[in-house]
């Protein structure tokens, strides 16, 4: 039961967090901007887009019995934030 609580708290994270970047994606991302990447606009949109099918999935298997299965949710946003973190890192030559 604890583990169901925990993984519908970080799935709205999650949520959240997905609307929070297609909500910035033509502005300023917390120290980022569109002035310093090229594909600025184009790496938030994907990633909010990936984060909030995560989501989605991530709430149908937490209805599932095997628990799991949450941790392909974990494994999933968790590549998917650091292939941001990355790509928006990237320094432009």
């Amino acid at each position: 039961m604890a583990i169901k609580i925990i993984m519908g708290i970080y799935l709205l994270i999650l949520l959240i967090t997905s609307l929070y970047l297609w909500h910035c994606q033509d502005g300023q991302f917390l120290i980022y901007n569109s002035k310093g990447t090229n594909n600025f606009k184009t790496i938030m949109r994907w990633t909010a887009i990936l984060l909030f099918i995560e989501t989605i999935l991530g709430i149908f298997l937490l209805l599932q019995r095997n628990r799991y299965l949450n941790l392909i949710t974990l494994i999933f946003s968790s590549l998917t934030i650091l292939i941001f973190s990355l790509l928006i890192n990237q320094k432009n030559e």
